[in-house]
């Protein structure tokens, strides 16, 4: 799952050691305005200061037509976050001396492999977590959203994946990585990794409503159900994604009670209470920048940030910031620390809308530090009401074209393509004479043929959070069928250019 990170990136910091307290009244406020004006179903945050819990509350609905409230013990997904928690299973392994940082992967995971064999014989742990393996953003993404494969077999897939630049030589987010991390854990600690991170993190932290399992979120009643624009610009509730497979990348789901507990730990070196959850070295080594990010840009100007170990990091006029954002279809959640001020805050929300929590994350930064410099809101509501009644009053329609033909008979274009890398995707006839696409691990990806333009198909998608596509084949000079391309808005992390869709021969 991408992070928007250069947004929460702007929110840099000028603190001191005076730094206010929180007025709760006027955050209270701030918040019940905030989700007025966005439209918000429901939200959740907490902040931590000093070892103690300084506010923790819930806002709105689980979901957007129906009256059930949020509270602190509200379950939404933290996406991305979820990284950070792969990273300390692993820091766990390294203090207990059955992993160092900078061994190989193969030695733990022999099916291991990638696009050059100097590149698989040489990936570290360490690159598993840096982003730094030479592939694009968010590459592989076909293979994990909302797929029937195991995190095993995303990993003996990405093979297939090609790369955009040299092994270390320049960073790319990756969530596919963060898979091939957990299965190291599995191997040296001889349990899955939901089992380690539960016992070893979630039990001893009293993260008593998180979890990294479909199974166990779903019985949890007090679930947040995620949102999404439909085509009228409504918000409406989706089916939660399953996401067991990418959940050390993505998918743990978590409260403001529980995260506030894990900020505590973190904030204090490893340790909550009476339990050392792992060594400050640990720690440290987490926190500290393993590969530079540059970021410029209006109208914070950052030089640039580091990654380290699931966290960004930032230097920011003598602070460190430590911070990450998280987002999967409908959920958008945010955590930021400042360790010297021992200080951190986490807002979870059951809508992907992004200014909400870039605003939400401001203004407890302007309150907690009286900075006015983070008072942003009237110019980003002023954007995104504009931006919405546009697309509102004139919403986006593609020209339909002058009237062609195909080049062959519709029923000609039916048959089992496959892509190496992800399998078969089957072009099927339909009860009324047309055409339909799915692909045979992604339920989700199913949708109806439009004749369009030439051999090009509208693509109508059955799932609402998926927007219309367009497919065209491609031909040999014996005008037969070799295979198809399509041009898609990328879905969260989803980029079908990565695919070469080839026709199968019979």
């Amino acid at each position: 799952m991408k992070l928007f990170f250069t947004t929460v990136m702007g929110l840099m910091l000028y603190a001191n050691a005076s730094a206010q307290q929180i007025q709760l009244d006027s955050l209270d406020a701030q918040i019940h305005q905030l989700i007025k004006d966005f439209d918000i179903p429901g939200l959740s945050i907490g902040v931590v200061r000093n070892d103690s819990l300084l506010f923790s509350k819930g806002y709105g609905n689980l979901e957007i037509t129906k009256d059930e409230k949020v509270n602190e013990n509200t379950i939404f997904g933290i996406g991305s976050i979820s990284k950070s928690f792969t990273a300390l299973t692993l820091g766990i392994l390294v203090d207990e001396g059955k992993i160092d940082w900078d061994d190989k992967v193969k030695t733990y995971l022999p099916y291991f492999e990638l696009y050059a064999p100097y590149v698989t014989d040489n990936f570290t742990i360490r690159d598993v977590l840096t982003h730094r393996s030479g592939l694009k953003d968010v590459s592989g993404g076909t293979l994990w959203y909302h797929s029937d494969y195991t995190r095993e077999e995303i990993i003996k897939r990405l093979k297939y994946l090609e790369p955009v630049s040299g092994f270390r030589e320049k960073p790319a987010y990756q969530n596919v990585m963060y898979v091939v991390a957990s299965e190291i854990v599995k191997t040296v600690s001889g349990m899955s990794w939901d089992n380690f991170v539960k016992t070893r993190v979630f039990d001893p932290l009293k993260m008593d409503n998180t979890t990294s399992l479909s199974a166990e979120r779903e019985a949890n009643s007090n679930l947040a159900q995620p949102h999404i624009w439909n085509e009228d610009y409504e918000k409406v509730a989706i089916e939660q994604e399953k996401g067991d497979n990418l959940a050390p990348g993505g998918f743990i789901y978590s409260s403001s009670n529980d995260m506030s507990n894990y900020m505590r730990m973190l904030l204090n070196n490893g340790v909550i209470g009476n339990d050392t959850i792992v060594s400050p070295a640990i720690i440290n080594e987490i926190f500290k920048p393993q590969i530079i990010y540059p970021i410029m840009g209006a109208p914070f100007n950052n030089e640039f940030t580091s990654y380290g170990f699931g966290w960004w990091l930032t230097p920011k006029n003598g602070h460190k910031i430590i911070e990450h954002s998280g987002g999967i279809d409908g959920m958008a959640a945010n955590l930021v620390m400042i360790k010297d001020m021992n200080l951190g805050f986490v807002i979870l929300t059951n809508e992907a809308e992004e200014p909400a929590t870039f605003l939400l994350t401001a203004k407890i930064l302007e309150k907690l530090l009286d900075d006015k410099s983070y008072d942003l809101y009237s110019r980003i509501k002023d954007w995104r009401d504009a931006n919405l009644k546009e697309h509102k009053e004139s919403p986006l329609t593609i020209a339909k074209t002058p009237k062609t033909k195909p080049s062959l008979n519709i029923q000609q274009y039916a048959g089992k393509y496959s892509d190496r890398m992800y399998g078969d995707i089957l072009i099927d006839h339909t009860e009324g004479g047309g055409l339909e696409i799915s692909f045979s691990h992604s339920a989700v990806f199913k949708g109806k043929l439009e004749h369009w333009h030439y051999d090009t198909f509208k693509i109508d998608w059955d799932d609402i959070r998926i927007p219309d596509g367009f497919l065209t084949f491609n031909f040999n000079a014996k005008r037969e069928i070799l295979g198809f391309s399509i041009d898609q808005e990328n879905l969260l992390d989803v980029d079908f250019g990565e695919l070469n869709i080839l026709k199968n021969k019979n």
